[in-house]
């Protein structure tokens, strides 16, 4: 599972030049026709000046030192560097770890919540810092990014393990992916600070693709006795924002709250992992047992020609139950970004054109293409008259993993198991747990909180804008665009209950792309047929894997 991850996003770097995006809302680059040879690496890892690269030698807890003026060697095989002492505010990951308390303060200087790529080694006697150093990436074991406004790493791969030297390519790539963004952003406060917490309205980039969206938010009353969120546009998008309502749900303290992609409320106090996980007859379920554990199904089956894959999930059903509450944490993938990026560069110079006609076309029109193309999370139950879908999930990007309650009809089911099946395209979504909850709803007292104030980042008053759907938009067309938006907050008195926090929000975003190669109609072509995403996805990987493999052959 690793080895193979690891080689998609090899693959993922080759085509990092030609990234566009509708599943969710990513930054990109410009078009290349071929791999890599046009895409400088040393640029790639240091284009962003945002980014604070951390070398990171030996363990508990190490050196460490800043890498700067960085320049990858022609053989792509080393990066060689200046390395310097770390400034005090870029210190605090290395004193709290992994999985700790790695917040930066609101008081800490700007350049305290620059990304952070921390880069881990063995430990090396050589280094000295003030010097020059050249670091050989076959030495690199692992990668962790920090981003401003997150109170945890981004994400973290370790690379040693698999087996082979892995290069400049794959580390390189691995970078690019770790720091993608998507848009907007929510982040709100928990106590501490500001931390980013997941995106909105994933895929709705066209105004008649506006929606309702749920996020889940782990908050905590800042001392005017208020809840604070922020919604910022990062990228070079346009985005559009009718609604900003906070439901503060109050509970028993044994009950995890959640909602469907509806916005329903479902209380979850019994789930139960499955009994058996299948994709393709292969056994899956150790990937499925625990949260947060970085182990995924990733919807990967390459021997199935179309791509489409499906992911039977068989649970133990008690005799009376007639509805059960599917729970899952699962996002969207980076390759499924990639995927769609490479199809819509096919428009070339025309994409502008195509964009307005898009913007002429029913709801039902778009939906449907996006359905026929797998891209929605298919979930069904197998009832004796064969398998009944129940829902489609919307796609919301990859940035974030998101919990989720698919409510399952089990009508007619009377077997003391149940069987539940995903579907989707090639590797176009990553399931991390899936469990099954039989019990009854327990009370839950919804408060609805509406904005109090809401501000931009130029101290503007922006909260008509947010207060009720009505069309009248926060729009936030640039980057650097963000709103903090305050609600009135009575703290829980009754110490046998505990509050969730679920933002409401709703609205759309817009892309801004820019390609310069002529239309390629006969590419284009193909993606009339129903499931060609799916496939295309699909032969995409096998060129990554075979590029890959040709790749180490030639060392």
């Amino acid at each position: 599972m690793r080895k193979t991850y690891l080689l998609r996003v090899a693959y993922f770097c080759f085509f990092a030049a030609t990234l566009t995006f509708i599943t969710s809302c990513q930054s990109f680059y410009k078009v290349s026709k071929t791999p890599v040879a046009t895409a400088h690496t040393d640029s790639l890892v240091t284009a962003n000046p945002q980014r604070y690269f951390v070398l990171r030698s030996g363990t508990s807890p190490g050196k460490a030192y800043h890498m700067s003026n960085m320049v990858v060697s022609p053989d792509k095989r080393s990066i060689t560097c200046m390395l310097d002492s770390l400034e005090p505010e870029h210190q605090l990951h290395l004193k709290n770890g992994r999985g700790g308390n790695m917040r930066y303060k609101i008081n800490k200087p700007e350049k305290a919540v620059l990304d952070e790529i921390h880069l881990y080694i063995a430990n090396d006697d050589a280094i000295v810092a003030g010097s020059n150093y050249t670091l050989a990436l076959d030495k690199v074991q692992k990668i962790e990014v920090l981003e401003k406004n997150k109170g945890k790493t981004t994400t973290s791969w370790v690379l040693g393990s698999i087996g082979y030297t892995v290069g400049a390519i794959v580390v390189v790539a691995v970078i690019i992916a770790a720091t993608k963004s998507s848009c907007p952003f929510v982040s709100a406060y928990d106590g501490n600070e500001m931390s980013l917490q997941g995106e909105i309205y994933g895929g709705a980039i066209y105004p008649q693709l506006c929606r309702n969206d749920f996020i889940k938010l782990k908050m905590a009353p800042a001392k005017t006795n208020t809840l604070q969120l922020q919604i910022s546009n990062e990228l070079k998008e346009k985005q559009f924002t009718d609604l900003a309502e906070l439901m503060v749900v109050t509970h028993d303290k044994d009950v995890t709250v959640m909602t469907d992609e509806q916005g329903n409320l479902y209380s979850i106090s019994n789930p139960q992992i499955p009994v058996a996980a299948t994709a393709s007859g292969r056994d899956v379920l150790p990937l499925l047992l625990y949260q947060k554990d970085d182990q995924t199904y990733n919807f990967n089956d390459t021997a199935l020609n179309n791509g489409s894959n499906n992911l039977q999930l068989t649970f133990t059903k008690p005799s009376s139950a007639a509805n059960a509450k599917l729970v899952l944490r699962l996002k969207n993938s980076y390759w499924l970004d990639l995927a769609y990026g490479k199809m819509t560069e096919g428009f070339g110079s025309y994409y502008p054109s195509f964009i307005k006609q898009q913007y002429k076309k029913p709801v039902e029109d778009l939906k449907r293409w996006t359905n026929a193309q797998q891209i929605p999370l298919s979930i069904s139950v197998q009832t004796p008259q064969g398998w009944q879908k129940q829902q489609q999930l919307t796609t919301f990007g990859p940035v974030a993993t998101r919990e989720i309650v698919v409510p399952i009809d089990l009508t007619g089911i009377n077997s003391k198991t149940v069987t539940l099946e995903l579907s989707s395209g090639f590797m176009f979504w990553e399931i991390d747990y899936a469990a099954v909850d039989f019990s009854a709803e327990t009370p839950l007292l919804v408060t609805r909180l509406l904005p109090i104030k809401a501000t931009d980042e130029t101290g503007s008053n922006v909260m008509p804008a947010l207060e009720k759907e009505d069309n009248a938009f926060l729009e936030q067309p640039v980057p650097g665009n963000a709103a903090i938006i305050e609600y009135a907050y009575t703290p829980l008195k009754d110490t046998a209950k505990t509050q969730t926090f679920i933002l409401h929000a709703k609205g759309y975003y817009e892309h801004v792309r820019d390609y310069k190669n002529k239309p390629d109609i006969a590419f284009l072509e193909q993606f009339k047929k129903p499931g060609a995403l799916s496939t295309y996805s699909l032969n995409l990987y096998k060129e990554a894997m075979q590029a890959d493999l040709q790749a180490m052959a030639n060392k």
